[in-house]
């Protein structure tokens, strides 16, 4: 798998990363809505569900820019600054929902294997001899070299919308990162997930104290390997929300 682009800067998707305090409201209210019309097709994040009891639920999770996340809610989150932003990680996940198929599984990869910033080409020469007749040649190979890791390393809270938080990552994702995710075969699922322990400094929780449940957590326990694969079909990922790629 090849895949480049470490960013140092962060880019700007336009609406997906747009925050509307009321994302709900008619601009034009002298209109006559179409209730069957999908009232934001702009792509912002939906608007969390009101009054659903129990616990907090992810609901979106989408990048407002390639290097902050943007993560939506069932409900309003507790203020969030003992919260230990490693309790989230990123992942590159591939996995086949087929027994049959040689890679039945999942395997999770660290996003910066595949956030290189260039190319390293290196030449090569060989020397071919037919009888007494003998040429060299000679070809570049090309390979993309891992980039740094890619971590959470800040969590933020917007006080008009309590149901939103933002990850900041220390690398921004590139665009090879996007490439080798839609390089994968089609029956594949080749997706970034994030992930979520409960277990760290404090727990995320809604206004009642109630915890937010771990989101296939091993991944964000390990964290300093780069890959690990598990039996099964994307375990523990509840919900699974595939983030659409910034590029």
């Amino acid at each position: 798998m090849v895949v480049t682009g470490c960013a140092d800067r962060a880019y700007d998707f336009g609406d997906s990363g747009s925050f509307d305090p009321d994302p709900t409201s008619d601009p034009d209210p002298t209109s006559d809505p179409d209730p069957t019309s999908d009232p934001d097709p702009t792509g912002d994040p939906p608007p969390p569900p009101p009054g659903i009891p129990g616990p907090p639920q992810l609901l979106d999770a989408r990048f407002a820019d390639n290097q902050t996340l943007q993560l939506t809610f069932t409900e309003a989150i507790a203020p969030t600054q003992a919260v230990d932003p490693q309790q989230f990680r990123l992942s590159a996940a591939f996995g086949a929902d087929d027994p049959e198929y040689y890679f039945f599984g999942t395997f999770y990869q660290e996003v910066g294997q595949f956030n290189g910033s260039q190319d390293d080409c290196e030449e090569y020469c060989y020397e071919y001899c037919d009888g007494d007749y003998c040429y060299e040649q000679c070809w570049d190979y090309c390979y993309a070299p891992p980039g740094p890791p890619v971590r959470v390393v800040a969590i933020t809270q917007l006080p008009e919308l309590p149901e939103v938080l933002l990850l900041t990552l220390d690398n921004g994702i590139g665009s090879r990162v996007c490439e080798t995710l839609e390089q994968q075969p089609p029956f594949f699922v080749a997706d970034l997930f994030i992930h979520y322990t409960a277990s760290g400094s404090a727990p995320v929780t809604d206004g009642q104290g109630e915890r937010l449940a771990s989101i296939s957590e091993q991944w964000a326990l390990e964290r300093d390997g780069e890959f690990l694969y598990v039996e099964g079909f994307f375990p523990y990922m509840s919900p699974m929300l595939p983030i659409p790629c910034p590029f």
